[in-house]
């Protein structure tokens, strides 16, 4: 489905649409109530901070294909493996599948954190639709949100990849669309004062994918990522090395929660 036509609907039904798509977990037992009032809280209550958005459209393109690379890095060298909820970092974050409302089989992040003490459960589902590369994340403030889908922010991120090296993406925040035309290399650096290392990530479109090209502070590649959005979900990234070595991971997220991963090496 076109981000457009869900911009076009209210929000009542972008609701709804969000609903069914938590509805679709089988990792999880979760309660969805049809006409439950949202949970209580005391007038006093202290509500923990959201976790900050990205600025701007770069910054949501940089943050999903971030996503995208950690669940590709995720999981080793192993052949294809099926695994259920996996914890990744203890007590933190759990990585399962799914299969969307429209039929495409997406990968689930779920970071379980605690800012000033209070829990904060950010979901994420990465997925390829219709040749482009979907991020939905969600944040609640208590496992009682999150079990009715009850989220105090709701950001869905689209990215195109087109000809020229343009990307588009289009970003929906809490029901509001903004679209963002990258005709040019979205670039950003990272600076890491204590290894003294400085790394420039510069990323375009190409073919239909996205390349992510990491350099270091002398221009050096360190690395190249292609991420490739494919007809069934499944997300392909490729990954080449200055020595020459690349590797290439497709994971698709299933319906009974499991995560088909297939890995292959060359060079």
């Amino acid at each position: 489905m076109d981000i457009r036509q869900v911009a076009a609907r209210n929000s009542r039904v972008l609701f709804v649409v969000f609903l069914f798509a938590i509805a679709g977990l089988t990792v999880l037992t979760l309660t969805l109530p049809g006409c439950q009032d949202p949970p209580s809280q005391p007038a006093h209550a202290v509500v923990p901070a959201l976790l900050p958005s990205p600025t701007g459209g770069e910054g949501f393109l940089a943050e999903a294909l971030d996503e995208v690379d950690a669940i590709a890095a995720w999981g080793g060298g192993s052949n294809v493996v099926r695994g259920g909820a996996a914890k990744v970092e203890a007590d933190s974050v759990f990585i399962y599948g799914e299969v969307t409302p429209d039929g495409f089989g997406a990968v689930v992040t779920e970071r379980h954190a605690y800012p000033k003490g209070l829990l904060l459960i950010t979901v994420r589902r990465s997925f390829g639709r219709n040749g482009r590369l979907v991020s939905e994340s969600k944040q609640y403030i208590s496992e009682e949100a999150r079990h009715a889908d009850l989220p105090q922010q709701t950001v869905l991120t689209e990215i195109i990849a087109l000809v020229r090296d343009t990307i588009v993406t289009h970003v929906m925040r809490n029901g509001i669309l903004e679209t963002y035309t990258f005709r040019l290399p979205v670039v950003s650096e990272a600076v890491n004062t204590t290894a003294q290392t400085v790394r420039i990530t510069t990323r375009f479109a190409r073919g239909g994918s996205v390349v992510s090209e990491v350099t270091d502070g002398s221009g050096a590649l360190v690395r190249r990522t292609i991420t490739t959005p494919l007809g069934t979900g499944a997300l392909e990234t490729r990954t080449e090395y200055p020595d020459g070595s690349w590797r290439v991971a497709t994971t698709l997220g299933q319906a009974d929660g499991s995560i088909l991963r297939k890995i292959t090496t060359g060079g």
